[in-house]
């Protein structure tokens, strides 16, 4: 098996860091990856290249192309994903999340060395609006806000500029704890805290999305690698899990792996938490057979399986 070249944007990130030790337990590859406001830990990745790179400005893309050599794959994780942060600031948003500067990079070296890298983009459901159930990839795209108008622009700007692509709409992210602290709470984790305090925690029953297990994003991200120019058949894919969601059922999912107390588990209307800085589209769940019938070999995880992944034989209460 020929050894691939792969650089992660993003590899201090949630699922950049686990895209990273996935990729180096399957073996196959030669990793670089990028960070900028975390650090990462020396010796976290092993031999795998760090690089400072500001994707918003570029400031470091070239250095880390030239250290990697030509670059077969770029899977770009990197975003600023905290909706209230991109209402706020835009340009700042646009700037991290539209990259513009990746492809600069990517067509200088297709010109200096005639290699066309394979470019895994990381997108977001939340390019839907979100009024009913069950967002297909032909349904058309009309996201509530700031942070969905940031990854839709990314998408057709990637598809004008870059033909060799995989845009991977992403439903919300969740697995295990990451190869290191990523700084955010993560939402299973802090739901199953919650609940083994027996703490009245409030969760949200009106809003909807499959839940996408953390390796399975990364199993697809592996598969994409390895096909030849010219496929897969689509250039953007749904990614979700088999589970349409609302947090109030993940919380009651995680509630019976443990056998805690539904008592604590707190069910409200969106609305009741009032001004959140940003829209959230109500139902933005996906349908994903595009992604069943051309990577056949994919299997989404459950959300009950996940938890049995994340929280192996649990002490029942």
């Amino acid at each position: 098996m020929k050894e691939l070249t792969i650089f992660v944007t993003g590899g201090s990130g949630y699922l950049g860091s686990h895209l990273i030790a996935h990729l180096q337990h399957e073996g196959g590859y030669r990793i670089g990856y990028s960070f900028l406001t975390n650090d990462v830990p020396p010796g976290t990745f092993g031999d795998a290249h760090g690089c400072r790179v500001d994707l918003a400005t570029g400031e470091g893309l070239d250095s880390a192309f030239e250290a990697l050599g030509p670059v077969d794959v770029v899977v770009n994780t990197a975003a600023i994903s905290q909706p209230a942060l991109c209402e706020k600031d835009y340009a700042r948003a646009r700037a991290a999340n539209v990259p513009e500067k990746l492809l600069d990079a990517l067509e200088r070296q297709r010109r200096a060395s005639g290699v066309e890298a394979l470019l895994v983009h990381i997108s977001t459901d939340q390019v839907y609006e979100g009024s009913r159930a069950h967002w297909s990839e032909a349904d058309p795209t009309a996201p509530v806000n700031a942070y969905g108008r940031s990854k839709l622009e990314a998408e057709e700007i990637i598809r004008a500029r870059w033909p060799r692509a995989v845009v991977l709409r992403a439903s919300l992210i969740y697995g295990p704890q990451p190869p290191f602290p990523v700084g955010r709470p993560l939402f299973v984790q802090f739901v199953e805290d919650s609940l083994r305090q027996g703490k009245p925690t409030k969760f949200f029953a009106d809003e909807f999305r499959c839940p996408v297990f953390v390796f399975d994003i990364c199993r697809v991200v592996a598969h994409l690698a390895r096909l030849p120019p010219g496929a897969p058949a689509h250039n953007t894919y749904n990614l979700g899990g088999p589970d349409r969601m609302s947090r109030v059922d993940m919380a009651v999912a995680v509630a019976r792996h443990f056998g805690y107390d539904l008592g604590a588990i707190v069910s409200i209307p969106s609305a009741e938490a009032g001004d959140r800085g940003y829209q959230s589209p109500p139902d933005i769940s996906m349908v994903m057979d595009r992604l069943r019938q051309d990577l056949p070999s994919i299997t989404l995880t459950s959300f009950a399986q996940g938890l049995a992944l994340i929280f192996p034989n649990p002490p029942k209460q």
